[in-house]
């Protein structure tokens, strides 16, 4: 399937409202670039959190690089960050803006959805270390489930993935049928990751690690389950969402259950102290992901205290 991304607008840009193209594709005439720039402004109308001409000019320069390719193959986006930094927004964003715009299905892939059930996490726990319990880091995945559901959308062929139930922290027995797309939009909090080099290892980087792991036993264990993702974090545009900081995450993450829990009617007086202990178990591999991938990321968003867009970076 060879995605065509003609716009469906033809109004003529406000040229003012963005910054000079940067230098990554070339044109042939002034009119290629007032319809570069046209496409992203359209593309950016349509987003809301995470609209800024800068990110759109920079993913649809991204876009035509790879229509340019020719690939036969869906076009492959990632999304990567910090759980808390909105990547679950940002991907139904996106979905919208490109259909809008470009006329183009997308199909949603989220590492969410592949966690092992509770039953398989409980025997991790049993024969590699009790925080095996906990659904999140690599290790807690189907990841070959997650791998055959890519393989069938790059081949434009329909995929069940499995639904979970994070109120439940269980996987249900339904499914869920993703339809081939032009675009395959991945998201997930480590998507793209590589492991640590051992050495950083040594010492544990919080209480949890400190008290419950000091032997280092569970975090080797989750650095080498890594390798194991490789073959699914396949992506053509990575995208990289940069918290300002570890608290900056773990509120905004606390905010999001919050919001669950007053859809539901819950109490949430003892929710940040269940979220922190929750993120205590994603905090090495985060900083890890802020060093690495905030420099081999195509598209980097640099987010501020507000949760508001900073910055654009390319890499």
């Amino acid at each position: 399937m060879r995605i065509s991304f003609k716009s469906r607008v033809s109004s003529q840009p406000s040229l003012l409202k963005f910054k000079p193209i940067e230098p990554s594709l070339e044109y042939r005439s002034l009119t290629d670039i007032w319809e570069h720039e046209r496409k992203a402004e359209q593309l950016n109308s349509l987003l809301d959190r995470y609209k800024d001409p800068s990110f759109s000019i920079a993913l649809l320069d991204r876009i035509e690089l790879f229509q340019a390719s020719k690939k036969s193959t869906p076009l492959v986006l990632s999304l990567s960050g910090a759980p808390g930094t909105g990547k679950t927004t940002l991907a139904n964003e996106l979905a919208n803006a490109l259909k809008q715009s470009f006329s183009l299905d997308s199909a949603i892939v989220s590492l969410d959805d592949f966690y092992l059930s509770r039953a398989e996490r409980a025997d991790l726990a049993k024969s590699i270390h009790p925080l095996a319990i906990t659904r999140g880091p690599p290790g807690t995945h189907d990841v070959k489930r997650l791998i055959d559901v890519i393989q069938k959308l790059r081949k434009n062929l329909s995929a069940r993935a499995p639904v979970f139930n994070k109120a439940l922290d269980d996987r249900v027995e339904k499914t869920r049928l993703i339809r081939p797309a032009g675009v395959i939009i991945c998201e997930g909090w480590f998507w793209g990751a590589i492991a640590e080099p051992r050495s950083a290892l040594i010492n544990p980087v919080n209480r949890l690690e400190e008290e419950q792991d000091h032997l280092g036993i569970w975090r080797s264990w989750v650095n080498d389950q890594i390798a194991r993702y490789k073959e699914a974090f396949v992506s053509d545009i990575s995208i990289y969402l940069r918290a300002p900081s570890s608290i900056a995450s773990m509120e905004w993450r606390k905010s999001q259950e919050e919001e669950n829990l007053a859809k539901n009617g819950e109490d949430n007086s003892n929710i940040k102290l269940d979220i922190e202990k929750f993120l205590a178990h994603f905090e090495r591999l985060v900083r890890w992901i802020d060093k690495d991938l905030s420099g081999r990321a195509n598209i980097e968003i640099v987010l501020d205290e507000h949760h508001d867009i900073a910055r654009i970076e390319r890499h």
